[in-house]
């Protein structure tokens, strides 16, 4: 018979990103992308960041060079994805983070049965997807 261990009721998810610049992941995340807030700021460059729309969601920000993956390390999800894809093609990413274009080398929102999403690529060149699920909201 297994035994089921119960950490905690709540249980926060964190999501490490290494990042070349701290101040850059801060300025995209926080001040362009606009999903999260400064939570803490553990000092020597390493930042908790918290998800506006769930706080149970973080990003622990540490300033150590290179990018974490080539591929997407995580996803959110909004209520409209054309909606926050077209806010983020009007915006100027003076991060140097940037919308990810498909693979004919255009930028759009991908749709499938399911639902939609794009990618975005933060200052250190770590990717991850928004998207609408249609499925599991």
């Amino acid at each position: 018979m297994a035994k089921m261990i119960v950490v905690k009721d709540k249980m926060r998810t964190d999501i490490f990103l290494k990042v070349a610049s701290a101040a850059l992941a801060i300025r995209f995340y926080v001040d362009e992308l606009g999903m999260f807030e400064i939570a803490a700021d553990y000092g020597m460059n390493d930042f908790l960041l918290r998800a506006i729309g769930n706080p149970d969601v973080c990003l622990q920000i540490s300033e150590r060079g290179g990018k974490t993956s080539g591929s997407p390390i995580f996803g959110m999800s909004v209520d409209n994805c054309d909606t926050a894809f077209q806010r983020l093609q009007q915006t100027v990413f003076s991060s140097g983070a940037r919308l990810v274009p498909d693979r004919d080398g255009k930028l759009a929102v991908f749709e499938w049965p399911g639902g939609k999403s794009f990618l975005l690529e933060d200052p250190a060149q770590n990717q991850f997807m928004l998207f609408e699920d249609r499925i599991a909201p």
